[in-house]
């Protein structure tokens, strides 16, 4: 059971670029790091809810944006482990830092030992803290606020061989960055000791904001796309391999599928993990 396990935890560690926690905790002491490339490309839009073509109204042909994302996750102890992700992202007119994420996760429920047929739940709280980066284009590489974050998460093994995990938060910003509440929902199988394959599908949900165009949307000049209400929907795919017990390959391909205020990205990933 425990090469089951690892193999969940490293594979649900290959959605760099959709979470951050899991519902399943490694063994105490040990640390998984995760060097994840992902680009987000779009030539669509959600203007409010409604498609729109980047060209026609923006006169830019696509927005590409290429992110280096690495993360490490180190069990302190049976109930308690902290994650941190940092990145670099780049596209055709911004550079800089991301946004960086630290986190701690305490276990209140294991799957393995409850005998009250519960899920592993684990609740997260973490700080998030600005990077170095320009706000005001539609290629911004993020809305530049600190904020904290909370969420519970829960995840449950079907078989040894079929798990499904579900992570419900909030998440706060300032710099006048609209709430969030935020849902994933995922479903993973391992094919063989070595292969895994997930389907995953996220929400963020703005519970405030402006809309593009509309009033308040550029103040004295400044352009506020930090202020949008933006809501996000993501289907993704994804596929794991283990060519060690320590040493993971992942691959992801999303597709944002409905949206607000945001754009209609397609999403891949390549993810090299490795525990110790």
């Amino acid at each position: 059971m425990k090469l089951v396990i690892a193999s969940g935890l490293v594979l649900v560690m290959s959605q760099a670029c959709l979470a951050d926690g899991t519902p399943w905790l490694s063994e105490p002491g040990s640390a998984q790091f995760s060097f994840t490339q992902v680009q987000q490309s779009s030539d669509e839009f959600y203007k409010k809810t409604d498609t729109t073509n980047l060209q026609a109204a923006t006169g830019l042909d696509e927005l590409v944006l290429d992110t280096t994302w690495l993360g490490l996750n180190y069990s302190l102890d049976d109930d308690v482990a902290l994650d941190v992700k940092t990145g670099y992202a780049r596209n055709k007119n911004e550079n800089g830092l991301t946004d960086t994420t630290v986190g701690v996760s305490w276990r209140l429920v294991d799957e393995f030992i409850s005998y009250n047929n519960v899920p592993s739940t684990v609740v997260r709280a973490a700080a998030i803290f600005q990077g170095d980066y320009a706000t005001g284009s539609p290629s911004a590489i993020g809305d530049g606020a600190d904020g904290l974050e909370l969420s519970v998460i829960m995840g449950r093994f079907i078989s040894p061989s079929v798990a499904v995990s579900g992570e419900l938060g909030y998440r706060s910003r300032n710099s006048d960055v609209a709430d969030d509440a935020f849902f994933k929902i995922g479903a993973y199988a391992l094919l063989n000791p070595a292969l895994s394959v997930s389907i995953n599908y996220s929400l963020t949900d703005a519970l405030s904001g402006i809309n593009i165009g509309e009033e308040g949307f550029v103040e004295n000049g400044v352009v506020n796309f930090h202020k949008l209400e933006e809501d996000t929907e993501l289907l993704d795919i994804g596929f794991s391999y283990s060519a060690t017990p320590q040493l993971n390959f992942g691959f992801n391909a999303g597709k944002v599928i409905d949206g607000k205020n945001t754009a209609k990205s397609d999403v891949v990933a390549l993810t090299l993990a490795y525990s110790l």
